[in-house]
């Protein structure tokens, strides 16, 4: 008598004989011996799976790690009086570009490819409202990405530290020719003075009319200093305006962002601005580092909209940081100018009471101020010239980074 399974199998179809086979459907010992016979070929589909799906991921599958760097322009050094003047972020950001730069990065890296296929693989914008610079390069992994941002970030900050390096050692062979000539001026006007008065028997100016002498000099001093700092001033208005005039002032940009990117680099920017001020545990950090977080995880996704068009007109960057300039440069000079004008008067009105002294106390006090104008610019000079010696010493590179990436 056939129990509930065997009568299963041992039906036919209709019309046809009855068979009887006992057991279950798939004999494990004939698959296994079947699979065993077929080994290489299972092995063989097993490791060719593998290569290809290694092969899609390499060469098909881009690659999304992407680390971007901010960094924050602090402006070129300002030779005169060694402060820091706003010079063009654009044209300083545009050194990412340059020839030398590129190769430097590429000899660090070990890039495969020529320099152009280098400089498209950074991205940079420089953003003349908030002088800063962000730019951002991409990698395999996040590790290389992080990398790959690391050697471009230094290369391009030793670049502009070189630069600077360079103005600084061309500004101190300049000083030093003046201290020379400074030194010889001195020098003549001490021994004109020195010999007028031997000549008269003039040991020395009372207390009163040497203190009037001394003030009158330092004030033509002060007076003539300002003078050649409202000639450079006018220079870097003149060149500013032309270059304003030769710069355009829209831009065409191809395409756009899309909205989430645009977003995204913005809060970027305040993220690293807000690091820079506020301390990591801050709610405002914590609160914008979480909105950067999720944008991220966004746009990696790829679950942002596309505003991809046949372009977009915008205001030139270019233009707006050499307007700024401009503006900033017509201020300093008016002031300048007031503050000159004002030395001048004090110094004539400082020359008329020296004048009223008699003949030959008149004269000893001219060439007094003489001496004291040629040994005060000296001074200044070699003032400079430590400075600038100083600041060679570690030259900055005229950026800070705000946001390192990574």
């Amino acid at each position: 008598m056939l129990d509930e399974t065997d009568s299963i199998y041992a039906e036919g179809l209709p019309g046809s004989a009855r068979s009887k086979r006992s057991g279950m459907p798939v004999d494990p010992y004939r698959l296994r011996r079947s699979v065993w016979a077929r080994r290489r070929l299972l092995i063989g589909a097993a490791v060719g799976g593998l290569l290809f799906g290694f092969l899609c991921a390499k060469l098909l599958m881009a690659s999304d790690y992407e680390t971007t760097v901010v960094l924050k322009y602090e402006g070129d050094l300002n030779l005169g009086a060694l402060g820091e003047t706003s010079d063009a972020l654009v044209p300083a950001s545009d050194a990412l570009m340059h020839q030398s730069v590129l190769a430097k990065i590429r000899e660090e890296t070990g890039f495969d490819g020529d320099l152009t296929d280098l400089a498209e693989s950074i991205l940079y914008r420089a953003d003349p409202r908030w002088d800063t610079l962000e730019f951002s390069v991409l990698g395999e992994t996040g590790e290389d990405a992080s990398a790959f941002a690391r050697v471009v970030t230094d290369v391009f900050l030793s670049y502009h530290s070189e630069r600077q390096a360079r103005r600084i050692e061309a500004e101190i062979a300049r000083t030093s020719k003046r201290i020379d000539a400074a030194e010889q001026q001195a020098e003549a006007a001490r021994r004109r003075y020195n010999a007028f008065r031997e000549q008269h028997g003039i040991s020395n100016l009372p207390t009163e009319q040497e203190s009037m002498v001394e003030s009158a000099a330092q004030l033509r001093a002060d007076s003539e200093l300002v003078v050649s700092e409202v000639r450079a001033l006018e220079a870097e208005v003149k060149t500013l305006e032309a270059q304003l005039a030769s710069t355009s002032k829209t831009s065409f940009v191809a395409g756009g962002d899309s909205p989430e990117r645009a977003a995204y680099k913005q809060l970027r920017m305040r993220l690293a601005t807000a690091r820079a001020t506020l301390s990591l545990d801050h709610p405002e950090v914590q609160s914008l580092q979480q909105q950067v977080d999720q944008l991220r995880a966004q746009l990696r996704s790829g679950g942002a909209s596309s505003s991809r068009g046949d372009g977009l007109v915008s205001v030139n960057a270019a233009y707006q940081g050499v307007e700024g300039q401009l503006r900033e440069a017509k201020s300093d000079l008016a002031a300048a100018r007031e503050r000159q004008r004002g030395l001048a008067e004090m110094a004539e009105r400082a020359q008329q009471r020296v004048e009223t002294f008699s003949g030959i106390e008149g004269d000893v006090s001219a060439l007094l101020a003489a001496v004291k104008v040629s040994e005060n610019l000296l001074i200044d000079l070699r003032r400079t010239n430590a400075r600038l010696a100083d600041a060679l010493r570690d030259p900055p590179s005229g950026f800070a980074v705000l946001d390192a990436g990574g």
